[in-house]
């Protein structure tokens, strides 16, 4: 019984391990107004002479299908129309990658890229920021100056020092709390021990 159990829970892992190799996510930072590239590439697995490969929005959206080894725009949603490219050069070599052009807010969120002949997918999360806009500071002299806004990066830099210090307190109140339960062992062992010797005297 233990066996056969444990042949399932191998099995079960094999194939959880499989999929797990066959899908990849990335994120992608993009400004508003400016291109982008999301990738998808397949470089471990040789394809057949023809290929078809999807790119969705939203898992719905057509952005760009590539049938039989051709740029196909008939189903394409009408808001990628004219804004997206890929590169046919690069497709023999498994580079499906395809260009954004004119970043808009409401492109941002989860695109696909499917290989069907391979089974494989590659996902991108694409962030979509404002454009940066000048800032106008006014001094205690009553002088206005005007100062270019942080960058996309400097945003994101700050975001992540805050994330990282959150971290840091989530850890600390962790560790703390164990430190105190630790502690609270240690006193409740000893108040046991001296129960058991004031009893055995």
């Amino acid at each position: 019984m233990s066996g056969s159990w444990l042949s399932e829970g191998c099995w079960l892992s094999c194939v959880v391990l499989l999929l797990i190799d066959k899908v990849s996510l990335q994120e992608i930072e993009a400004v508003v107004g400016h291109n982008t590239i999301l990738p998808c590439s397949n470089s471990d697995e040789a394809l057949r002479n023809k290929w078809n490969v999807f790119w969705r929005f939203r898992d719905s959206r057509t952005v760009y299908d590539i049938i039989d080894s051709r740029a196909s725009f008939d189903e394409q949603d009408a808001s990628f129309r004219s804004r997206v490219e890929s590169f046919p050069a690069e497709w023999t070599q498994g580079n499906f990658s395809i260009a954004l052009s004119n970043v808009e807010k409401a492109d941002g969120g989860p695109y696909t890229c499917f290989i069907p002949a391979i089974n494989k997918q590659t996902k991108v999360e694409l962030v979509v920021q404002e454009r940066p806009v000048k800032q106008t500071l006014q001094r205690r002299n009553g002088d206005v100056e005007t100062v270019p806004a942080p960058s996309v990066r400097e945003v994101l830099r700050n975001r992540d020092a805050g994330r990282r210090t959150e971290n840091r307190v989530l850890f600390s109140a962790a560790l703390l709390g164990l430190t105190l339960l630790f502690l609270q062992k240690v006193h409740t062992a000893e108040d046991h021990i001296k129960s058991v010797c004031v009893n055995s005297f």
